[in-house]
């Protein structure tokens, strides 16, 4: 080999001291003022580079070079033209490819992590916990949001006096619970409207607050529909009375007269109850008779009375009538993209800064570099999953029955497996869908409107579970589970069984986790799926504060196969969902009641067309639902229209109305 081929990691001659000196001169114009405007050139340069692949690191380069102080290290390394120069040159250019990716991001998320444009770090802070905490604020002011355009759909109806239930019946809600917006978005606009300066969460959401009104458009048009009147009639039932035919007199009793009375029994009807018909309907017609009885006194006829009986007379056909009522037809727009550039004073078509392009391609490459980042960095080193044999070892040095060690199995199966997705529910087996990115569109929480892995919540793992393993409904969610169990103490705790945990103030339950029994040490472990982690197993420190209960309702005794499920649907159907609760504005007059089967209503019961049995299953979107209501007309001549029930009028306003495709499982009980 010749001898200059060799000369592959520097070649004696390399100046170590010279270089060293003018890499720390270089690095030495790096101050916090200088940091200052490279965070913006750089943010800026990368955010016009947009976030593909291939022409990143020319295109950093050149944005770096912008800033200056980056640009001079690297000229300073590239101009001693060694090799060890030129790996020194590759580092820094990594380095610089991270640092670039980091400012590039809404500088509202990174400043008080990487303590960019003169913040001072937060100590712990990490990306994943100020975006959540921002989304938390983002979501509180959208989800108030929502909240006032459903309360602008009841004020125009209550203000127009028109028929709030035929005006509910038509309302077109395409916000579904405040689902379509992005957070990633909306932080990236902020940023960019403040020049990736000088930005804060009290400022951002002062000016999301200020066009709130707007977020969720409200459109209304007036219509009339003919409705139908249920005709109202009486049954009848028989009853037998002795009537007076006749009278003689007999004589007197001081200087009374005094009569012989003629008796005979005779069948006539009187009113038993009234009933009601959508349809014309002949029934038998009866009229009035009025008849005299006997009035008794010391066991004899003392005289006669006048009452009221019916009797047949022939058959009367009986049509329902009709009325004409007013009512609006609201359309809740999805959520407006348009506001956020209202709310932040940004003309997207303008030019961002002097970097040529729009304050759309800026804003929309800075979202995309945030959601890489989180997207990314969301895994978790718990999440581990059980090898086979770690798996039926666990299970099998359980002291339970088979069929709980299948629950049980089927429960640990998830472990390390599927992740944590609010508001996550599926049907009985594995979901292809699980881990790949959708965007969460269920309210409540401070992911609503960001895109995470697919997954399950709480309720919807131990729901998941049960349907699976032995295809029984324990409710859904844990407000529908809870009351579909009952209590245990610690010493009568079986693998399968419920732990409730209380939320702030004790007012509603927070997580709910499944018993799986205990290690070789003796300590209690549980199976859940929990925010952050997905599917785990372990024993949480909070485990001393868990409500006990047992799913009820749940033959623990049953034969299991390792494909236990609800069986075979009968047939798929399309259904129109819509949800009610017990109030006065969607029950009426039986608003408190029970449900037409004369249950209790509750979580995981539906109302359908008499079409359906009551004890029908009807499953939707992985849940089981029970048919145990009816409905007005709108509901029992429509046998595509699935009324859902839920605790209360907000919760059955938000869940809103859509369409989907539905399996029935049983018809009747």
């Amino acid at each position: 080999m010749a001898e200059p081929e060799k000369q592959q990691m520097g070649d004696g001659n390399d100046n170590y001291g010279q270089a060293a000196g003018q890499m720390a001169k270089a690095a030495g114009r790096v101050g916090q003022e200088a940091a200052k405007q490279a965070t913006a050139n750089a943010a800026t340069a990368t955010v016009k580079a947009g976030v593909e692949g291939g022409k990143a690191v020319s295109e950093i380069a050149a944005g770096t070079a912008a800033g200056g102080p980056w640009g001079a290290v690297l000229s300073a390394a590239w101009s001693m033209r060694h090799s060890l120069f030129k790996v020194l040159i590759c580092i820094c250019l990594a380095l610089l490819i991270l640092i670039t990716m980091v400012v590039s991001l809404p500088s509202i998320v990174s400043n008080s992590i990487f303590g960019l444009d003169g913040t001072k770090p937060v100590e712990g802070a990490t990306l994943q916990g100020k975006y959540d905490e921002l989304a938390e604020a983002v979501s509180a002011v959208v989800d108030d949001a929502y909240d006032q355009a459903l309360a602008k759909v009841e004020k125009a109806i209550s203000d127009g006096g028109y028929d709030y239930k035929e005006s509910m019946e038509a309302l077109i809600n395409h916000a579904q619970g405040s689902a379509g917006y992005d957070v990633c978005y909306i932080l990236a606009a902020y940023s960019a409207s403040m020049q990736q300066q000088n930005v804060s969460k009290e400022d951002m959401i002062a000016k999301l607050e200020s066009v709130s009104g707007e977020m969720f458009p409200v459109t209304q048009v007036e219509k009339e529909t003919t409705r139908q009147v249920p005709v109202t009639y009486d049954t009848y039932k028989t009853k037998k009375v002795k009537v007076v035919t006749g009278r003689k007199k007999i004589g007197t009793a001081d200087g009374k007269p005094v009569y012989q009375y003629s008796l005979e029994e005779k069948t006539y009807y009187v009113k038993d109850k009234p009933l009601t018909s959508d349809k014309e309907i002949t029934v038998d017609a009866y009229q009035e008779i009025t008849v005299k009885v006997p009035v008794y006194g010391a066991g004899e006829i003392t005289g006669t009375k006048k009452e009221t009986y019916y009797q047949k007379k022939g058959t009367q056909t009986l049509k329902p009538g009709t009325v004409t009522v007013k009512y609006i037809e609201c359309t809740i727009q999805s959520f407006d993209n348009s506001v956020i550039a209202t709310a932040f004073g940004i003309d997207l078509d303008a030019t961002y800064d002097q970097f040529g392009i729009t304050y759309r391609e800026a804003i929309e490459n800075m979202a995309k570099a945030l959601k890489m980042a989180l997207y990314g960095s969301m895994g978790s080193g718990e999440n581990v999953s059980l090898t086979d044999k770690e798996l039926v070892d666990f299970v099998n040095s359980q002291n339970c029955n088979d069929t709980r060690k299948h629950i049980l199995s089927t429960a640990l199966s998830l472990v390390g497996k599927v992740p944590y997705f609010w508001g996550g529910k599926s049907g009985p087996g594995w979901n292809d869908e699980w881990n790949t990115p959708k965007l969460v569109t269920a309210a409540g929480s401070n992911s609503t409107g960001t895109i995470r892995p697919y997954g399950l919540d709480c309720s919807g793992f131990t729901a998941w579970t049960y349907s699976t393993a032995l295809g029984v409904d324990i409710g859904a969610g844990t407000s529908g589970q809870f009351p579909k169990t009952t209590a245990v103490t610690k010493a009568e705790l079986l693998p399968g069984d419920l732990g409730f945990l209380a939320g702030s103030g004790g007012k509603a339950w927070s997580h709910v986790l499944m018993f799986a029994g205990y290690d070789k040490n003796g300590t209690g472990m549980w199976v859940h799926c929990t925010s952050g982690k997905g599917v785990v197993l372990n024993t949480p420190g909070y485990a001393s504060s868990l409500v006990l209960r047992r799913p009820s309702g749940v033959d623990y005794n049953a034969a299991v196969s390792s494909n236990a499920s609800y069986g075979e649907p009968l047939y798929t159907i399309e259904v129109d969902v819509t949800h009610y609760c017990n109030c006065e504005k969607c029950c009426g007059k039986w608003a408190g009641g029970n449900t037409a089967s004369g249950k209790k209503p509750a979580s995981g019961m539906v109302a359908m067309s008499s079409h359906y049995p009551f004890g029908t299953q009807i499953m939707i979107k992985g849940t089981m639902y029970t048919v145990e209501d009816r409905g007005g007309t709108g509901i029992e001549n429509d046998i595509h229209r699935v009324d859902i029930f839920v605790p209360d009028h907000k919760q059955a306003l938000r869940m809103g109305r859509y369409k989907t495709t539905a399996k029935i499982y049983r018809l009747g009980r």
